[in-house]
């Protein structure tokens, strides 16, 4: 892992991420934030929801559909997404769990590590 720092492994993963939403699910968002906690990354997308998907969730089958697309894309490139986490952090991913509001047009994916990098808030640059 060549970032050392808790916010540098953060600001690398929020990169990695945009990039990764954006090649493997087509998807732009308008802000990403992460924080790691102990063995734990949460990573929060906000500003995933196209137009026409947002005006095809006002109706309740369409919001269903585009929930449902949603849920099957993120199991489809999983084990690419494991492997983008990894390279970043060192650590391997041992579950991920997702969510989608349609509401909000937020995105929530929580990675769950085998080990903990809650020691990269104490190193010190150097």
């Amino acid at each position: 892992m060549s970032a050392k720092t808790k916010q540098e492994v953060e600001s690398k993963i929020n990169k990695e991420l945009l990039r990764f939403l954006k090649e493997h699910l087509g998807e732009e968002a308008k802000i990403v934030s992460s924080e790691v906690v102990d063995d734990a990354i949460i990573v929060r997308f906000k500003g995933v929801l196209p137009l026409a998907e947002k005006h095809l969730s006002e109706e309740s089958d369409g919001a269903k559909l585009i929930h449902e697309l949603k849920m099957k894309l993120i199991e489809e490139v999983k084990p690419a997404l494991e492997l983008c986490i990894e390279e970043v952090t060192g650590a391997k991913v041992i579950d991920i769990h997702s969510s989608f509001n349609l509401a909000t047009g937020e995105r929530i994916e929580v990675f769950t590590l085998n080990k903990n990098l809650g020691d990269l808030s104490r190193k010190k640059e150097g």
